[in-house]
């Protein structure tokens, strides 16, 4: 006798208390129900066989004619459709391995007959029921001629319908499993995008209709997710910081900014100390709204504070207190006739109808902050007076919120800008020095 694996595997399997019900049958009365025989290949009975074989049970075989494998085919499922109580997962399994070889057949009837698809002579021969007589038993006849030439080590790999034919197909599989077409497309969808769920449909763990939902579940969370993707990636270009190259005393602004967040030069830096702050304070005070904040960095230099205190301010802007950032992680040079400067000024303005600080900690709220410069050694120091960026996101935390504008008159290498535009602010600034900004644009800024 021979077990041909594609034929034994085209019948769906028993369950696990089908199994054990068959083998208890068996065990208590015999193999009442004689294995069906194509010449030496068995075509019914495959479980009974197995479970004869193990338990040494005699058991009878008949022959049955047919005329190709495919007629083989089509005889096998029709029998387990008239002989089990299928549930409509298997039923569909059924008809969907019957459905193309039904089309196949009536493509060589009517190859053989030289019609075409659209012909009357094709419509009566497509998707015929090929069911034959019932089983009578003959006597065993040996194998015929043209089995010899099957090589029934290999799979018989069926040739797919026609793109065009699916639809045809799956109203043909709807009909013989008894279901609508419409539980058909969600069963093959499972079968395409989680195979692995066919076997907990067929043991009745979950629907068909739920796994199908679970799928179209999981893809409306993937799509949501790569919308969300998509949007975030949009935002961050749309939320890049932009720096400018030029004098930042000539511009002028179309929309007052929430945030005015710079560190100008240093008296050490400029001939005139008084005259450089009343180029440019002023005007940058004015076009902050008076719902906004002011933060300006300065040297802690007596002649610096005294013409940053006594410069003229817009009057819907008020000095509220003098800041100070301080830190011990750089040495310089030990001076004799003074104490070592560990610090720097920052001057906080608000707007004469600007809310509360947004300072949930309180460790964050102290005039004097506390934290160690950029040190060249950890390669995040770009420039000598620049400023750390966790001051920068602390002061941009606390006096504006997401989508709101902030500029920087004097960016330098663009810490200012780089920290509003991490936390989702619109940042605008200009640098004049062109090495300065070269290197602003290296670490994310974009040209404006």
């Amino acid at each position: 006798m021979i077990i041909d694996n594609e034929l034994k595997g085209l019948i769906p399997p028993l369950t696990d208390e089908e199994y054990k019900g068959l083998e208890e049958s068996i065990l208590k009365d015999g193999c009442r129900d004689a294995l069906v025989l194509w010449g030496e290949i068995l075509v019914d009975g495959h479980n009974r066989y197995e479970i004869c074989t193990r338990h040494n049970i005699p058991f009878k075989t008949v022959q049955k004619e047919f005329t190709s494998r495919d007629d083989v085919l089509l005889w096998m499922i029709d029998t387990q459709f008239s002989r089990r109580n299928l549930d409509a997962p298997d039923r569909i399994l059924l008809a969907q391995k019957k459905a193309p070889i039904l089309e196949r057949m009536a493509r060589e009837n009517q190859a053989a007959a030289g019609g075409d698809r659209k012909s009357d002579e094709y419509k009566k021969t497509a998707f015929v029921n090929n069911d034959k007589s019932d089983i009578s038993e003959q006597p065993k006849t040996a194998v015929p001629e043209k089995l010899k030439a099957v090589e029934l080590s290999k799979p018989v790999i069926e040739k797919k319908p026609e793109p065009s034919k699916s639809i045809h197909v799956r109203e043909e599989v709807a009909k013989m499993a008894g279901v609508s077409n419409g539980t058909v497309a969600k069963f093959e969808q499972v079968q395409k995008k989680k195979p692995e769920m066919i076997d907990s449909i067929r043991k009745g763990e979950i629907s068909i209709n739920q796994a199908y939902s679970a799928i179209k579940l999981e893809e409306k969370k993937e799509t949501i997710k790569q919308a969300e993707k998509q949007i975030a990636e949009q935002a961050a270009d749309e939320l890049k910081p932009i720096l400018h190259i030029g004098d930042s005393t000539k511009f002028k602004p179309t929309k007052k900014y929430d945030l005015l967040l710079t560190d100008p030069p240093y008296s050490t830096d400029v001939d005139d100390i008084e005259k450089f702050v009343d180029s440019w304070l002023y005007n940058a005070l004015d076009n902050v709204k008076d719902t906004g904040f002011a933060y300006i960095f300065i040297g802690a230099y007596p002649d610096e504070l005294r013409a940053y205190l006594n410069a003229k301010i817009p009057q819907h802007m008020k000095l509220s207190q003098q800041l100070i950032w301080t830190y011990k992680n750089t040495l310089g040079n030990n001076p004799k006739d003074r104490y070592k400067q560990n610090y720097q000024s920052c001057l906080f303005y608000r707007g004469t109808n600007a809310p509360d600080l947004d300072c949930p900690l309180t460790a964050e709220q102290w005039a004097v902050q506390e934290i160690n410069a950029p040190d060249g050694r950890q390669g995040d120091r770009y420039h000598s007076w620049q400023k750390p960026i966790e001051i920068a996101e602390r002061f941009i935390r606390h006096s504006t919120k997401q989508g709101d504008i902030i500029f920087d008159p004097f960016a330098c290498t663009g810490t200012f800008l780089l920290a509003a535009a991490k936390l989702g602010r619109k940042a605008y600034g200009f640098e004049i020095n062109p090495d300065n900004a070269k290197i602003a644009f290296e670490r994310g800024c974009i040209r404006g």
